[in-house]
């Protein structure tokens, strides 16, 4: 028997507030599952499709993963290497977040995702040149890049958003990357999507206002 979660903040498990841990409220429930389960069954916390915070990926966290979980890998959620979107985004992160995180699951041996979404809302070319360098560090500390594009999901902030055009260095390190295994993910079908998606509603906008 498999467990899996899906959570885009695993380890806020039992939190008040989503931003404070509670380690030992995580803890009783991982360790609940596995006396439940087991040596037979399989424990995956923090692995697709869930995803963790980059400032939550402590010590104390990567312990329980280790003492009570079966994967071998977690996901980070990073979206950006610019500063300056993530806050706006209101991510509650810095870059500097994410760099330590990934430094400490290899300390660990656990391997790491990083998300990160290209196309934000009002990103720059400098802003996805930060992103580049990102991910090239994290690449470098043997992380793997797990790409997405920017979708104006309906119920969401930023669902009335556009898309930003990507620049070619960008794409020129995306096409770097991809040969190496080091970078995968849905973000050309998604980009796709997006573009047909934003292309429907300005005729639909164009349509109503006439």
């Amino acid at each position: 028997t498999d467990i899996r979660f899906i959570s885009p903040n695993a380890f806020s498990y039992g939190s008040s507030d989503g931003i404070r841990l509670n380690i030992e409220a995580l803890e009783i429930l991982l360790k609940g599952i596995r006396g439940i389960l087991g040596r037979d069954g399989r424990i995956f916390f923090g692995t697709f499709p869930s995803e963790v915070r980059p400032e939550h990926v402590r010590p104390e966290t990567l312990e329980l993963i280790k003492r009570y979980c079966d994967n071998d890998n977690i996901v980070i959620g990073a979206q950006s290497g610019s500063e300056r979107v993530l806050k706006a985004l209101r991510r509650g992160h810095a870059v500097e977040d994410v760099k330590r995180a990934v430094r400490l699951c290899k300390d660990y041996g656990i391997k790491v995702n990083v998300d990160f979404i290209f196309g934000l809302p009002e990103e720059t070319e400098k802003d996805q040149m930060d992103t580049v360098k990102l991910m090239q560090e994290v690449v470098e500390y043997g992380a793997r890049v797990h790409a997405h594009y920017f979708m104006p999901l309906p119920g969401t902030p930023l669902q009335d958003a556009m898309a930003s055009p990507l620049s070619d260095k960008l794409l020129q390190a995306i096409k770097g990357l991809l040969p190496t295994g080091r970078l995968f993910g849905q973000w050309a079908k998604q980009r796709e999507f997006t573009e047909k998606l934003l292309k429907r509603r300005s005729q639909y906008v164009s349509e109503t206002a006439d």
